[in-house]
């Protein structure tokens, strides 16, 4: 697949000049009070048709996984691509988000040097699933990405037989977990999928909707476009909404709560970037897997991880009408700014900035 600037992507769009348009935060204001605190479906063709935010991702052909790529063949395989992702190794991966929210080489920091640099980066926004089977249907499993940082799960779904996930046959989304560090698309990058639907009534076995890998690879990337690619399976198939960045950058956002009402509270979190429009999903009920509910001060038990395109402005939404919180993408950092909930809550918001690839 031939490499594709964001503006060469730009020339071919006939209705692109809302999508195109970086957003001023007067924008944002008066999206936030028309909008107000709506049901997620209504706000999501809001943001849509006032913003353009997320822009209508480009289609791809359908994915081709690898071979000997299923379950039982992948961990066991003496493939050349087997060996590569070091597929034999089942682990997640150990290593941290924020590893360079600063220059470590303190020779470069005394001479006011610093060789970091934003690197090509994964961002998969959403999973959603069909299938050809009947009825609602429980399903479980899961969704990685090994890259080449250790060539380790970066696990974005992962639910036991015992804790499945119910989903219409019509099609419904994965509810994903946010990555434990940035996805690097430095070099490539393997996407491992194994989803599987429990036996139906009448049934003995349980059924495979998708299972496989495939692989991406840098020096063949379609860079800065959003896009819609489907992988199909024995029943089933999954869309995946993603970006491979060509200059980005890691967003770990962690949140503290300074005041709480005396019963708790339910919060929903969404962002979404100025220039070029991508929205991610950190908190809800129907994409993402996270307790949504605060109980008491303190932090956050979970934090969230984005892969930002540098020079662009993420903004920070909880989706109840009032203005959410910017922070600009940088390769080192980190930055602090506190958000007042309509019901007297206040959550102290940090987002650290780090480069995924030394």
């Amino acid at each position: 697949m031939p490499a594709l600037s964001h503006e060469e992507d730009k020339e071919e769009g006939e209705d692109g000049d809302l999508e195109d348009t970086p957003l001023d935060p007067s924008d944002v204001l008066r999206f936030v009070q028309t909008a107000g605190n709506v049901e997620p479906a209504k706000r999501s063709q809001l943001m849509r048709d006032t913003l353009g935010v997320p822009p209508e991702p480009r289609e791809w052909p359908n994915i081709n996984v690898l071979p000997e790529s299923s379950t039982h063949r992948r961990h066991v395989g003496d493939l050349y691509w087997h060996q590569i992702y070091q597929m034999n190794q089942l682990s997640e991966t150990c290593l941290p988000p924020m590893r360079y929210t600063r220059c470590c080489d303190q020779a470069s920091v005394e001479q006011q040097r610093c060789f970091h640099k934003p690197r090509p980066m994964l961002q998969i926004f959403s999973i959603r699933v069909q299938t050809f089977l009947t009825g609602p249907i429980e399903v479980y499993g899961s969704v990685a990405v090994r890259d080449s940082e250790d060539y380790r799960r970066i696990y974005l779904f992962n639910r036991s037989q015992d804790n499945p996930l119910t989903i219409n046959s019509a099609g419904d989304y994965l509810r994903l977990l946010s990555p434990k560090r940035g996805m690097s698309m430095q070099f490539d990058c393997l996407v491992e999928v194994d989803i599987r639907a429990k036996a139906l009534s009448g049934d003995k076995n349980d059924k495979i909707l998708v299972d496989g890998c495939f692989d991406l690879i840098e020096g063949r990337a379609t860079f800065d476009v959003l896009s819609r690619s489907m992988v199909e399976g024995e029943h089933g198939a999954i869309d995946f909404n993603l970006i491979m960045f060509r200059r980005s950058v890691e967003a770990t956002i962690h949140m503290n709560f300074l005041e709480v009402p005396e019963d708790g509270f339910d919060i929903k979190m969404c962002g979404f970037t100025a220039i070029w429009k991508n929205l991610y999903a950190f908190i809800d009920d129907e994409q993402c897997e996270c307790d949504s509910f605060v109980s008491s001060i303190g932090k956050f038990t979970q934090y969230f991880v984005a892969a930002v395109q540098m020079d662009d402005t993420l903004f920070i939404d909880f989706m109840e009408g009032n203005m959410p919180i910017s922070f600009e993408a940088a390769i080192h950092g980190t930055e602090e700014k506190v958000y007042y909930f309509r019901n007297g809550a206040v959550v102290s918001m940090k987002v650290s900035w780090s480069t995924a690839h030394y």
